[in-house]
């Protein structure tokens, strides 16, 4: 019968309410009143303490959800929120009553007395208040029974309970990773309740991380599963391999999600059951990033930790000369491979060389996922012959053998037939001519017939053709001449200019950073130093590398090796922080990377070019 009631008395007032709302006036707007209060005043740092806030108003619309102060020694665990609504008629006159109670869960994350600064809301210009509470947390655990929610009359929440029949677990392959070394994290929900909805309320976040997306999950996708001797329902929710790019020990954010489920009450007559609404968010970790071990093998370090493979391939196994043909370089690693922009092929014969594409992508093995990424190099031969394609070794830290391990791929072979061409070619070529004779026969005595050619000056078509060659050459050469001088101008400018100019890119690096867009900073920064070392040393820009930027130094600057470290450094940190979202926000370490810039150049500058570079400046104005 006590169901039944409950059904009966909202059908008696609707029909109250169709008789007599014509004669009813609209109802005015009520206050809005508000408390706090909590389960207990005095927790050990091992429990929970749950937030009631109860709003009761009269003749309102929808008033909006309490704003938290910010809770600077609690932890969020669940928010939930139930109301109740009631409606009265006295003497003709209508009250609209609404109870709306939101209970907050919180941890406390230190000892001490604490206080919870008021709890508000706005309502249509004015602000509602609680009063402060304070909170005293000790050692261990307080509560000596189960943290238990207060909801509907005839059900009640048993949060540990709750966390063992649902809960996000996400564990670390291992806890200690080298720099630069792949961890993957998987996100699996393990669930024994029935689920009516989820959604995300926060992602995690890892700074201090260079993330791969590698799985994000659409849809529930069950499969049972037994953990710590229970069987649950599991799906996968995210995979994603990180890669530490700064040192140090690191607490990557949680996955936070939004649940929905259905619970039963205790009442073995109670057959339904009700939906409640909670939060849930993955454990904590603890990652420990160390540094690599000292590289004494003399050979430069590619930045690839894990394992690697390399292989050169070709399309087509003839080729002629002047014709392209093409060649893959072929990279499989565990480690990072957006640190290595262009590897670079070799030669056996002459011939031009052009990267034309690059591709990457995710290959999972046995619990790995492996990076690959493929360069499409374009071939022009210039010489016949058996044509070799190699590429240079490869030096990455091995996780498996604790050591430096370098890697070359098997070279290919590629026939090459055609004549030879040779881009260096005289202006007009000379062909070689022969005097043309003929017998006269004078007399009738053989011993005296004579050989007679006719002279080279009896005919016009010799001075025509001399003049026109001799024309032609002056023009020519004039052109070349021409062209040279401009192109050395053009070199010497640039190496008169080089400070000024990257001056000129670093002011457009400080007006980013000051207007915050980090992203277009950090390319300001390297462009600047990247155009500063090339016009010194006579080289375009494009063709400072990470890869030959240590040879270009030792070669034309006579600078202190704390310099050269600090100019390496910073166009390695630019190009690590333009793969790396989260650091690329950190303004100090943007500000720090422009002044070691502006220092660099300033060094450089100071001290007197070296005898390469005096050479280069002579042979310029030469």
């Amino acid at each position: 019968m006590k169901k039944i009631g409950k059904k009966v008395i909202p059908l008696v007032i609707f029909f109250v309410l169709g008789f007599t709302s014509m004669g009813t006036a609209v109802p005015s707007e009520g206050l809005i009143n508000m408390h706090a209060e909590v389960d207990a005043t005095t927790i050990g740092l091992l429990d929970t303490i749950n937030v009631k806030v109860t709003v009761n108003t009269e003749n309102t619309a929808r008033v909006p959800n309490p704003q938290l102060p910010e809770l600077k020694f609690f932890n969020i665990l669940n928010e939930s929120t139930k109301s109740q609504t009631s409606i009265s008629i006295i003497n003709g006159k209508t009250t609209r009553t609404k109870t709306i109670t939101h209970i907050y869960t919180l941890e406390p994350k230190s000892k001490g007395t604490h206080t919870i600064d008021p709890i508000s809301i706005e309502y249509k210009g004015q602000v509602y208040k609680t009063d402060p509470i304070t909170i005293t947390v000790v050692e261990g655990r307080v509560k000596s029974e189960k943290s238990v929610l207060p909801q509907e009359e005839d059900i009640q929440i048993d949060l540990d309970k709750l966390k063992e029949d649902i809960f996000i677990l996400v564990t670390p392959e291992q806890s200690t990773i080298f720099e630069g070394q792949q961890l993957m994290l998987t996100y699996t929900l393990y669930s024994r309740l029935e689920i009516d909805s989820i959604s995300l309320k926060e992602s995690p976040e890892f700074p201090g991380f260079y993330k791969e997306e590698i799985f994000n999950a659409t849809r529930l996708e069950y499969r049972k599963e037994i953990y710590e001797d229970k069987t649950y329902n599991a799906t996968l929710l995210k995979k994603v391999a990180l890669f530490p790019i700064n040192l140090g020990t690191f607490t990557p954010r949680p996955l936070v999600l939004e649940m929905t489920v259905f619970l039963k009450g205790e009442n073995l007559f109670d057959f339904f059951a009700r939906p409640y609404t909670f939060l849930i968010k993955s454990n904590d970790l603890l990652i420990n990033v160390e540094p690599l071990p000292q590289n004494s093998t003399g050979m430069p370090f590619s930045h690839i930790v894990g394992d690697l493979e390399v292989n050169i391939s070709k399309r087509e196994n003839t080729a002629n000369t002047g014709e392209s043909t093409t060649c893959y370089l072929t990279l499989k690693s565990t480690g990072n491979l957006n640190l290595i922009s262009d590897p670079g092929i070799g030669l056996s014969k002459r011939g031009r060389v052009y990267l034309s594409e690059t591709n990457m992508d995710t290959v999972e093995e046995e619990d790995k996922v492996y990076f690959v990424k493929k360069f499409e190099y374009t071939i022009i031969p210039e010489e016949s012959g058996q044509l070799i394609v190699s590429a240079d070794d490869l030096l990455f830290y091995d996780i498996g053998q604790e050591a430096y391990s370098s890697i070359s791929p098997e070279p290919v072979e590629i026939k090459i037939t055609g004549k030879d061409i040779y881009q260096e070619k005289p202006i007009i070529g000379q062909k070689r001519s022969y005097s043309e004779g003929s017998f006269h026969f004078i007399k009738g005595n053989v011993k005296e017939l004579k050989s007679v050619s006719p002279s080279i000056f009896s005919s016009s078509y010799y001075y025509f053709y001399h003049i026109v060659l001799v024309a032609a050459t002056g023009i020519l050469f004039f052109i070349k001449m021409k062209r040279e001088k401009l192109e050395k101008n053009q070199n010497l400018f640039k190496m008169k200019k080089a400070r000024s100019l990257a001056l000129e890119i670093l002011k457009e690096a400080n007006l980013a950073i000051s207007t915050e867009h980090y992203s277009m900073s950090i390319d300001h920064i390297y462009r600047a130093l990247a155009t500063y070392i090339a016009y010194k040393c006579g080289k375009k820009p494009q063709e400072i590398t990470i890869k030959n930027i240590h040879a270009l130094l030792d070669t034309c600057f006579p600078i202190s090796r704390s310099t050269k470290s600090a100019i390496e450094d910073v166009l390695k940190q630019c190009t690590m922080l333009k793969f790396s979202k989260e650091n690329s926000n950190d303004g100090n370490m943007i500000q720090d990377l422009y002044k070691k810039t502006v220092t660099a150049i300033e060094e450089v500058e100071s001290l007197r070019p070296t005898h390469s570079v005096r050479e280069n400046e002579k042979n310029i104005k030469r």
